[in-house]
């Protein structure tokens, strides 16, 4: 009987402690952080993009939409005059963008073998 009542307490002591263990979770005084050392920032210009970028990684860039190329295509230029592809998607309403407007576009990258594109997920005129 002794063995009895002394396995359940330890059973109920080490569920109460496998409970309590998880507490901080999902607090925002537990942010996680990423290893230090390594460079895990997105490029924010299209020279970046082109030659650091990786397929689907999410970019945000400011610059302007300058040349239509084509169904959903458009020619997106920098502040540094570097230019690259974008995808508007038409299903969506982008009637708040202008030719020529500064704008802050956030993205997913395209990387195929000859060409990289940005899939325009939203675009905002940059408020001065």
């Amino acid at each position: 009987m002794k063995k009895l009542v002394l396995t359940a307490l330890a059973a109920v002591l080490v569920s109460t402690a496998a409970v309590a263990a998880p507490q901080g979770f999902g607090s925002s005084a537990a942010v996680p952080q990423a290893p230090a050392g390594f460079n895990n920032q997105a490029p924010s210009t299209v020279d970046g993009v082109l030659k650091n970028a990786y397929d689907d990684q999410v970019v945000t860039l400011t610059g302007r939409l300058t040349n239509y190329l084509g169904e959903d295509r458009y020619e997106f230029t920098d502040e540094a005059g570097q230019r690259i592809e974008v995808e508007l998607d038409d299903d969506r309403n982008w009637s708040h963008i202008q030719k020529d407007q500064l704008i802050t576009i956030v993205g997913e990258v395209d990387r195929d073998i000859l060409s990289t594109t940005i899939e325009v997920k939203q675009a905002a005129p940059v408020q001065k």
